[in-house]
């Protein structure tokens, strides 16, 4: 009965994951469309990449809605103010990635000498984590990867591995903007597309390890996963030495270094598979 309702379970999360990625990708079609003059509409093309970010969390609810019920919504929508993360919550969400990227941004310095423009001013800093937070996907899409997929991922694996797949699917979803002038991913072209592509994935694979590792410690506080997407956005915008072959090397391994060490640290909790009556 139990393992019925699992495989119930993750086909859900299959079928969420196919939404979504179909979904988005036709609304951001347009803003290629319109940026290559095939299409002429008045809406500007960043309208429909930002429209686009929302759909995780918007289909998030609707399949917690669906496959729980109003019990299972309430929870998801109760773990978005979950603000109960822990001291070691805190730690991993605001301070590791800004570290991280504090880090590279030295070694960069000794390297090249000198750091690409700062993109704004270091007392706009809340303003603009606000704005990431809530235009640039956080908000629009963790109520979904983690609010909705994860916890029913975790009921059959380990945060190791459904880190693993999560981060796989996280990437792929994102493919689309590399061919979208104005986004960062479409900058990291300038490396080739082979490159780009690789080093988007792994990044991203490396995050979604540490949002899962929050995730667990936190008791399924998509509030955590949030702040930790945006943290991490606006530790790479602050200074974008990954906007540069050398600088994108540099963050990779200090960040996979870190990795290294978090898992290691933890890898009791990352190789335990875990109720999800444990994430509520």
């Amino acid at each position: 009965m139990e393992q019925a309702k699992r495989g119930k379970s993750q086909k859900a999360v299959v079928f969420f994951f196919v939404t979504v990625i179909i979904s988005t990708w036709l609304i951001w079609l347009p803003a290629f469309l319109i940026q290559k003059q095939i299409i002429r509409i008045k809406l500007p093309w960043d309208f429909f990449v930002t429209a686009g970010t929302f759909v995780p969390s918007l289909f998030g609810l609707l399949f917690a809605y669906l496959c729980g019920g109003k019990t299972e919504l309430l929870s998801l929508l109760k773990s978005l103010i979950n603000v109960r993360i822990g001291i070691k919550g805190w730690v991993i969400t605001f301070l590791i990635l800004p570290a991280v990227s504090a880090v590279s941004c030295l070694i960069f310095y000794l390297w090249e000498g000198s750091l690409p423009e700062k993109q704004f001013p270091l007392w706009s800093i809340p303003l603009a984590f606000v704005y990431i937070l809530i235009m640039m996907g956080p908000l629009g899409e963790e109520m979904g990867w983690r609010g909705f997929a994860l916890k029913r991922m975790l009921a059959s694996q380990t945060p190791l591995e459904a880190s693993f797949w999560l981060g796989m699917i996280w990437s792929f979803w994102h493919l689309p903007l590399f061919f979208i002038n104005g986004t960062t991913q479409n900058a990291l072209l300038s490396f080739g597309i082979v490159p780009a592509v690789a080093g988007y994935f792994l990044y991203t694979m490396m995050i979604s390890l540490l949002i899962t590792l929050l995730f667990v410690i936190s008791k399924g506080s998509v509030f955590g996963s949030i702040m930790l997407h945006a943290a991490g956005n606006l530790s790479l915008g602050v200074v974008p030495i990954i906007l540069s072959p050398q600088g994108a090397i540099v963050l990779l391994l200090v960040l996979g270094i870190t990795e290294s060490f978090v898992l290691f640290g933890n890898k009791q909790i990352m190789f335990k598979k875990f109720d999800r009556k444990d994430l509520l």
